[in-house]
């Protein structure tokens, strides 16, 4: 494994990713993310207390894709994007034309103030977080707020539990990263520790919100590829034989919802494609007769992650975090 604590590293590591090319089964790194995410981060964005006007920055911006949701959810803002790919940077500026993106090196940054600062996935993958908070600070007001969304280390979700039926579910040399995440986590952190993080430079929280205590990571659990299910829930690497026992009860479960969904995942993957192969067209035509099943399957699973958000979400036990900070000027 690559060590990412290590800028150069990291940026070369990045860079990889963005370079690769997507297909209908594999999509290209952050190009894309689903719907319903990107309209619960435009829903959080227009309701918190920010000013009318003002400028905004999305640290880590990637391709842009949230850089676009936050200049709809904030259409008096000047909207900006930085990122320390150069890849990642043409990509967002070549989908977006309405947002302006900047590299993380270039000097108009160091004489630009922002009234509020958006990550998304950004504090796990960074090679070293106190300096990065800090240049994160030097890009903001006295008066401005931030908004950061990123995995959750809290106890009681349900990644949290199955990583505690594990023998080396939570890594604590990577920071306490759960063992079957992206090689890019370099760590997972609490409310606590991101409050703890901010609160030297006079950041609040204001607000709180958290996803995916159970339903919605059974969601994404089970649209992602089948080999993280057969990672995560392997009974083999369970504490003893009770935590065993339940590994592999949730593996037929997850694994069953997988293979039930998987058939309209693959349709509308292949319907987005501009020029589908023949062999494309066959796999669309295959699926077919499993249709109303996966419909039914996918339709309900994501009702249930719906419904969960609207009424937990201010429960910490969730496996995502959505946390608002704000400092006045004293």
């Amino acid at each position: 494994m690559n060590n990412l604590y290590q800028k150069e590293v990291s940026k070369k590591f990045y860079e990889e990713r963005f370079a690769q090319k997507g297909s209908f089964l594999k999509q290209e790194y952050m190009s894309e993310w689903g719907d319903d995410k990107k309209k619960r981060i435009y829903e959080l964005i227009k309701s918190l207390p920010l000013p009318e006007s003002g400028d905004v920055i999305d640290f880590g911006c990637g391709a842009g894709v949230f850089t676009e949701v936050i200049r709809q959810a904030l259409p008096n803002y000047n909207i900006y994007g930085t990122d320390f790919t150069q890849l990642a940077i043409n990509k967002a500026k070549a989908r977006y034309k309405n947002c302006t993106f900047i590299y993380s090196t270039d000097t108009r940054l160091k004489s630009m103030k922002f009234d509020f600062l958006f990550t998304h996935h950004v504090l796990e993958h960074v090679y070293d977080l106190e300096p990065v908070a800090k240049e994160m600070i030097q890009l903001l007001k006295n008066k401005s707020s931030m908004l950061h969304i990123l995995p959750c280390g809290n106890v009681g979700s349900l990644e949290y539990n199955i990583c505690s039926l594990h023998k080396n579910g939570i890594i604590r040399e990577k920071e306490n990263a759960f063992f079957f995440e992206d090689e890019g986590h370099v760590r997972r952190l609490t409310t606590m520790q991101v409050s703890e993080l901010f609160s030297k430079y006079d950041f609040t929280l204001i607000k709180e919100y958290y996803s995916e205590q159970k339903y919605g990571a059974i969601k994404w659990i089970t649209e992602s590829n089948p080999l993280l299910i057969i990672k995560m829930l392997n009974p083999i690497y369970g504490k003893d034989i009770k935590s065993k026992t339940k590994l592999f009860a949730l593996f037929i479960l997850l694994f069953s919802l997988a293979m039930a969904r998987m058939p309209l995942i693959l349709m509308n993957r292949i319907k987005k494609k501009r020029h589908e192969s023949y062999k494309q067209k066959f796999l669309y035509a295959a699926c077919l007769p499993f249709y109303p099943l996966s419909n039914l399957v996918d339709n309900y699973l994501k009702s249930k992650a719906i419904e969960e958000w609207e009424k937990s979400n201010r429960e910490p036990n969730g496996s995502e975090m959505y946390l608002f900070y704000s400092r006045k000027p004293e």
